[in-house]
């Protein structure tokens, strides 16, 4: 904001120190002594100290002020508002649907476990079936 004020306020500069280099030529070339005068430095810092900088208040109620002389405007903001607000959500939505990488890697990771998961319980209870005849065995032995 701070810039733009610069900006504007450099623009409302230029046409007056034109003038004036203009009028100074002018003289200068009329034969008279004096010198032209030169044009106001454009040195932000000096811009900044001539244009006090509206608090966000102000700026607010000059927002309000032009939206309360031209309904038409204010419709058109909060329209545009809506609009963008509505399309940016779709585009969203739709690069996430879109994004089949991360829904395929997502299914694979999860068949990955799901075997891993059955390949572990089929082999614990191959080892708990093993176990369980080897004990028959040992029963058997010692009931002898």
């Amino acid at each position: 904001m701070r810039s733009l004020m610069i900006v504007f306020v450099m623009f409302l500069a230029v046409p007056v120190a034109s003038a004036q280099t203009g009028s100074g030529s002018a003289e200068a070339g009329a034969g008279s002594a004096a010198a032209p005068v030169p044009a106001p430095a454009a040195d932000p810092a000096t811009l900044k100290m001539q244009v006090p900088e509206p608090t966000p208040e102000e700026l607010r109620k000059i927002c309000a002020d032009a939206m309360n002389k031209n309904p038409g405007f204010a419709e058109d903001i909060v329209k545009t508002i809506n609009e963008d607000t509505a399309n940016q959500h779709e585009k969203a939505a739709l690069a996430i649907a879109k994004n089949e990488k991360h829904v395929i890697l997502a299914y694979a990771a999860m068949w990955v476990i799901a075997v891993g998961f059955l390949l572990f319980l089929w082999r614990r209870q191959q080892g708990l079936q093993s176990e369980i005849a080897n004990l028959k065995r040992d029963l058997e032995a010692a009931a002898k």
